[in-house]
């Protein structure tokens, strides 16, 4: 399983290098690497009755396709419980592509500000079901996920960004109301 995700980063490693040596154009120009933390709380009631805490750490790498359109790898590292259940471990893993409506780190840009959109998808062994409005979670190997995230970027310098997002994610092919995930997220970018 860890072979698919590291293959793409050793076939692609190269073609960036080579890239940004001998063409003009904006394939491989950049390097997008990030982080971000998301956190996802919902009660029911009085907030130590019955809750849920999910937290979501993740970390990507890419490379311009466009000087608009950015594609890579990315995974997710996912600690989550509720009332009942203690802390457990999920991932996921998989690709990702982010169109920029407007880029805060372009050469010569005077614009500091950034927005974007983001999707792809991932495999991963995160699952849960609702019992009572309160989410349950277990591990599920072989899940799917299709996110879809709006965020916006504010250049801190040269090509250090700060990231804030909002991501939803559709997994298992369930309802929206009863597999969907949504949280917001803080992140750092280089854009080198």
């Amino acid at each position: 399983m860890r072979i698919k995700f590291l293959l793409p980063v050793l076939l692609l490693l190269p073609l960036t290098i080579f890239a940004q040596e001998k063409s003009s154009h904006a394939w491989g120009d950049r390097l997008l690497l990030g982080v971000h933390y998301g956190f996802e709380e919902d009660f029911v009631g009085v907030r130590d009755n019955q809750y849920e805490v999910a937290h979501f750490a993740g970390a990507k790498a890419g490379v311009s396709i466009t000087k608009q359109l950015y594609a890579g790898i990315q995974a997710r590292f996912i600690k989550a419980r509720n009332f009942e259940t203690p802390t457990q471990n999920f991932y996921m893993a998989g690709i990702w592509a982010r169109y920029y409506a407007l880029h805060p780190a372009q050469k010569a840009s005077s614009n500091r500000f950034g927005l974007f959109l983001e999707s792809g998808f991932m495999l991963g062994n995160y699952a849960f079901e609702n019992r009572n409005t309160v989410e349950y979670a277990f591990q599920r190997p072989g899940s799917w996920y299709i996110p879809a995230i709006l965020g916006a970027e504010l250049r801190v310098w040269s090509g250090l960004t700060l990231e804030g997002s909002f991501n939803f994610f559709y997994n298992n092919g369930g309802s929206w109301n009863d597999q969907g995930i949504a949280y917001p997220s803080l992140g750092l970018n280089w854009h080198w």
